[in-house]
């Protein structure tokens, strides 16, 4: 609605002026008092904010997008909720749970970020840099092979044979101790999808291990392969 044509229609001529603020100008603290209360004012449901009850004369806009993104939060979980239950190897999203995963909320930051990035597909290994533009191949540069993903880099890369042992079968005692993920899963490796492994909880523990004992998904060995790469193009050049 447009209120200067409302108040035109009765006569009442609206003039727009700047003033400070809160430098103690009558009509100005007004305003602002007026605003703070509508920012706290409770205005239950969706339902309700979008038809206001008579006595509610007034509402911040900043609270009725607060309700708003509120409601979408919730029909987000449910949605996620029902996608998760389609397929056991989907995502195990429980964005309702609290405390997280605790294998990884205990775990350096750089380990925990690589973990989410192979995680959510945004890791800097070959698949993705090639997706992005910033590779012509997908070549692993550690052990040759024609596909460096995911999966090949925790269940078959030779650069990574002793690693993935313990990760898939023999587990690590002590303080820190876990279960290799083929024990955990009942289940041999070549049958389990690496978006399971990630969304298992069971498994972070291993993971991190993995992850805190190789190079796999470190920006440090993706600059120096490509550093590498940029040298070698350059010999070839100069021949």
């Amino acid at each position: 609605m447009n209120w200067t044509d409302a108040l035109a229609r009765k006569n009442i001529q609206v003039e727009y002026r700047w003033v400070p603020a809160h430098k103690g100008i009558e009509g100005n603290e007004e305003a602002d008092q007026q605003a703070t209360k509508a920012a706290y004012k409770h205005c239950g449901s969706y339902t309700e904010t979008q038809n206001l009850p008579p006595f509610l004369d007034y509402v911040s806009f900043s609270h009725v997008s607060r309700r708003l993104t509120e409601v979408k939060w919730e029909e987000s979980k449910e949605e996620i909720k029902k996608i998760g239950k389609k397929s056991k190897h989907s995502y195990r999203y429980d964005l309702v749970k609290r405390g997280g995963n605790s294998a990884v909320m205990g775990a350096k930051k750089t380990i925990a970020a690589r973990f989410y990035q192979l995680k959510s597909g945004h890791a800097l290994i070959a698949k993705y840099l090639l997706r992005i533009g910033k590779r012509s191949d997908m070549k692993c540069w550690w052990c040759g092979h024609e596909y460096q993903t995911r999966d090949h880099l925790f269940k078959w890369c030779k650069r990574w044979k002793r690693e993935q042992k313990r990760l898939w079968v023999d587990g690590q005692e002590g303080e820190e101790w876990y279960e290799g993920v083929e024990r955990v899963l009942k289940t041999p490796k070549i049958s389990l999808p690496m978006s399971l492994i990630f969304a298992e909880e069971k498994c972070s523990q291993a993971l991190m291990d993995f992850l805190s004992c190789t190079d796999v998904s470190r920006i440090s060995r993706v600059m120096e392969e490509a550093e590498n790469s940029d040298h070698e193009e350059s010999s070839d050049g100069g021949v």
